[in-house]
């Protein structure tokens, strides 16, 4: 699989990506979706809380049946998510692509 990584000059390099830390990173943007689901709820943002759920379903389904047509359609998913609703602590489009994953999530 061959995801992207983030440049300095933000643009972005095509790297290759083992499945295992394809993998992990899909767990690690459910995880952090369903932190970020959890301060949604207790806002009361609904809508928001509905565009995040419609931009996380798509993963679980991926998962086991992974091609490059399905890394466009998540980064595609998540990239709409983070254009409405921009946040630097919820980036999971940046959980894809660049930042290194912590060791425990």
């Amino acid at each position: 699989m061959r995801q992207y990584r983030s440049t300095k000059s933000n643009s972005f390099r095509e790297v290759d990506v083992n499945p295992q830390e394809r993998k992990r990173r899909l767990l690690f943007i459910l995880h952090r979706g369903l932190v970020e689901t959890r301060l949604l709820a207790q806002g009361k943002k609904t809508e928001q809380l509905f565009d995040l759920a419609d931009a996380l379903e798509i993963i679980p389904g991926h998962v086991d049946r992974w091609n490059d047509r399905n890394l466009a359609a998540v980064r595609f998913s998540l990239k709409n998510y983070r254009d409405k609703y921009p946040s630097p602590s919820f980036d999971y489009v940046r959980y894809l692509d660049a930042d290194p994953l912590p060791e425990r999530f």
